[in-house]
């Protein structure tokens, strides 16, 4: 093998080594998760359609309408559930969100509501993720998700 050759062999396996040990270029993000980050909830209002509590088990409301939130400006949050009256403040950070305080009035409600392990999740929201016409809030808790649509 001539030196010539021995070079360009030398050059073209240091070139595939360089290749392979380069990290692939990442995957840019959904627009759901890039119109989240972006997007503020100020001045949206939303109705529940879907509840996944802990161990996986979905609930969705008979009435959407008596579940739902309202994202004020000032950071207010206002709202219903069910037969209760939701008030508090919002925190948006990207796609951070938590609610403090999260305040539900306490009256029993029918059997059949949800009102219970939705003010139960509620209160440990810590983010959310824009899905389409559909905010989806998530907490700590794997598994757990609460879902709105858009209430126009």
């Amino acid at each position: 093998m001539s030196p010539y050759q021995l070079r360009n062999l030398l050059l073209s396996s240091l070139l595939a080594v360089i290749t392979a040990c380069t990290p692939a270029e990442q995957e840019p993000e959904s627009n759901a998760q890039m119109s989240a980050e972006s997007q503020s909830l100020e001045n949206t209002k939303w109705q529940l359609v879907e509840l996944t509590v802990l161990g996986g088990h979905i609930f969705e409301p008979d009435e959407p309408g008596k579940y739902e939130l309202y994202f004020r400006t000032g950071e207010r949050l206002t709202g219903s559930s069910d037969c209760n009256d939701i008030e508090g403040s919002w925190f948006q950070d990207g796609s951070a969100l938590r609610f403090e305080p999260f305040r539900v009035t306490r009256a029993l409600c029918a059997p059949g509501s949800l009102h219970n392990n939705y003010a139960l999740y509620m209160k440990d929201v810590s983010g959310f993720s824009l899905e389409g016409e559909h905010l989806i809030l998530t907490s700590p808790t794997e598994g757990v998700a609460v879902k709105f649509a858009a209430v126009e």
